[in-house]
């Protein structure tokens, strides 16, 4: 007679012994794939099938070192106050005396000074933009003076005018001079080149040489300084009047700069 009750078949809900030594053994199996550096992730049609991918522990590392210090932006403002030049601005004169294309600056002019206040922005530390907030003006500017020419560059008028603007140094006197001579009594250039060194031993073409011992004045040593005068009144400060009255000097006593020179190396004068 069978036997009932003792060996009864196993409930719709036990799981088959292969099965349990199966999740076992691949709990196992995680386990040591996770603690190698695997990732491991089951099938989603079957929880028991499992797959495993090997990923680098320092890569994780770096990952989480780099995100862990990245930091915020420091955005900080500040106001600044900085002394600043203001530029002259330009006075221009025109002159038809003077040729069309020449430009003499009779005034440089001089900058101003302001006071400016901007507020800065700063993100860690490094200006990135500012704004001006206020400014004070402390000096002035002088605006520059300058003189354009507008005549006509083939009028010999017009041409010594322009060379007359130049003067005041030994390169723009001896220009006029040389332009002057041409003009006025007709030497060449080797006759400049004569009273150029005449003026160079006297008073190297400097307009306010004094001469200590005698007197003597300006460009052509004139003595008494005064005798210029007979030209204009400006003799003692303007190269151009100095200039007209020692050619005419040299044209009435010697005739040419290059006799006045030879007189010069003879006797030490003229």
């Amino acid at each position: 007679m069978a036997q009932h009750g003792r060996h009864r078949a196993p409930g719709r809900h036990v799981r088959p012994k292969a099965l349990a030594m199966n999740a076992l053994v691949a709990y196992g199996v995680v386990t040591a794939l996770a603690i190698a550096g695997f990732v491991v992730r089951p099938h989603a049609a079957n929880a028991d099938t499992i797959s495993a991918a090997y990923v680098n522990p320092t890569s994780l590392a770096t990952t989480q070192t780099t995100e862990a210090s990245a930091r915020p932006e420091d955005v900080t403002t500040a106001n600044v106050t900085v002394t600043e030049d203001i530029a002259p601005s330009k006075t221009t004169t025109l002159d038809a005396d003077i040729a069309q294309g020449t430009e003499f600056v009779m005034d440089p002019g001089s900058p101003g000074s302001q006071k400016v206040t901007y507020k800065v922005t700063y993100v860690n530390g490094k200006e990135v933009s500012r704004s001006e907030v206020s400014h004070e003006v402390i000096t002035q500017p002088k605006p520059s003076v300058v003189i354009q020419g507008s005549g006509d560059p083939k009028s010999v008028a017009v041409q010594l005018a322009s060379a007359a603007q130049g003067t005041g140094d030994p390169a723009g006197n001896k220009n006029f001079a040389e332009l002057y001579i041409q003009t006025t009594y007709g030497w060449g250039h080797d006759q400049f080149v004569c009273l150029s060194t005449l003026w160079d031993r006297e008073s190297h073409w400097r307009h306010l040489a004094r001469n200590r011992s005698s007197g003597a004045y300006g460009i052509a040593q004139a003595l008494p300084g005064r005798k210029m005068a007979s030209v204009a009144s400006d003799w003692a400060t303007n190269p151009v009047t100095q200039i007209k009255w020692g050619a005419s000097y040299i044209e009435g006593r010697y005739n040419t700069p290059c006799q006045a020179l030879d007189h010069s190396y003879a006797h030490g004068w003229y």
